[in-house]
């Protein structure tokens, strides 16, 4: 919300956690919703340049309803943004048990970058970038010294290219009314 009102965006948020809601509110000094998105109010329908979602898509057990109203939160041509895990990155490709092993219990979506396109067309949005990111190079092998590190910078050069990283984000515009 700060970085957003720093860019000149009238922000306000979102939060189930009456706790958290009632921080940003008080020492924040931002308007926030506090309740379940599924539950935002319709008069707010419209009204937003952007909504934002980083790292919380995945854990609405309603995605349907929160995709439907996140397009109508939206002016035409506004933006959706949001980041999530991805299940097609290095972990989730390679070591498929351990990843879903070690997805907490209240993920109820799991995201790749090609599905990310697929659903939100079908939701009025046009996908406009992608960033794969999620890179942890202390993880990578390679050995220490100047020769380590430079093969961990080839290994996180080919990863990027390959689109490999553990989480991503996407940035869409709102292109038709949801359905």
């Amino acid at each position: 919300l700060e970085a957003a009102a720093e860019e000149g965006f009238r922000a306000e948020g979102a939060e189930i956690a009456p706790a958290a809601a009632e921080y940003v509110r008080r020492t924040l000094g931002f308007p926030v919703y506090t309740g379940a998105f599924e539950e935002y109010p319709v008069e707010k329908n419209g009204k937003f340049d952007a909504v934002t979602m980083w790292f919380v898509i995945e854990h609405f057990s309603d995605l349907d309803t929160v995709l439907r109203i996140t397009g109508r939160l939206l002016r035409p041509g506004g933006g959706f943004a949001f980041s999530t895990p991805n299940l097609k990155g290095g972990s989730g490709r390679f070591y498929p048990q351990h990843f879903l092993a070690g997805s907490p219990c209240d993920h109820f979506s799991l995201w790749y970058p090609r599905m990310a396109r697929r659903v939100l067309r079908r939701y009025g949005f046009r996908v406009r970038k992608m960033v794969v990111t999620g890179y942890h190079p202390e993880r990578l092998p390679g050995g220490s010294g100047h020769m380590g590190k430079l093969r961990r910078r080839l290994l996180m050069f080919i990863s990027r290219i390959a689109r490999l990283g553990d989480t991503f984000e996407v940035y869409a515009c709102k292109i038709g009314e949801s359905q």
